[in-house]
């Protein structure tokens, strides 16, 4: 049997569901799917779950699924890890949309907008950010050379 999938939930640890919400919902435009909600003890406690959806209209759409599964933010920062990456057509302008949002840009090696150059010449450009918990999420845009 070959393995499918129709698609995938993406798990972020937070210690604050209805502030993530908020972020999520406010400024990377989601929305929650109340069928899958898991209010633990009527004030999103510890194993609480809130599912929500990109507003992508298409097939390309995903889930995020919020978990109170700790108690403050990460700190230190988490250095490795599983990191959320969103696909955008023009990565200055989310860049300055974020900035007005205050949204945590994680600045590496002096830079905030990070490129890279494939063995066949395809350049891919990124940079971190960080949710309210300090989770850390990827916005790429990939470029033709």
């Amino acid at each position: 049997m070959k393995f499918k999938s129709k698609t995938v939930v993406i798990k972020l640890s937070v210690s604050d569901i209805l502030k993530s919400k908020k972020f999520y919902e406010e400024i990377l435009g989601f929305k929650i799917d109340d069928k899958y909600t898991l209010n633990s003890d009527g004030n999103f406690g510890a194993e609480s779950f809130m599912q929500l959806d990109s507003d992508s209209k298409d097939e390309n759409g995903f889930m995020l699924g919020l978990y109170k599964d700790i108690d403050t933010p990460f700190y230190p920062l988490p250095e490795t890890g599983t990191v959320p990456t969103f696909i955008v057509d023009d990565i200055q302008t989310t860049l300055d949309y974020f900035k007005t949002q205050n949204v945590v840009i994680d600045v590496i090696d002096g830079t905030e907008i990070i490129s890279n150059i494939s063995n066949k010449g395809y350049v891919d450009q990124f940079f971190f950010f960080r949710d309210p918990d300090n989770n850390s999420l990827v916005i790429r845009e990939n470029i033709l050379k």
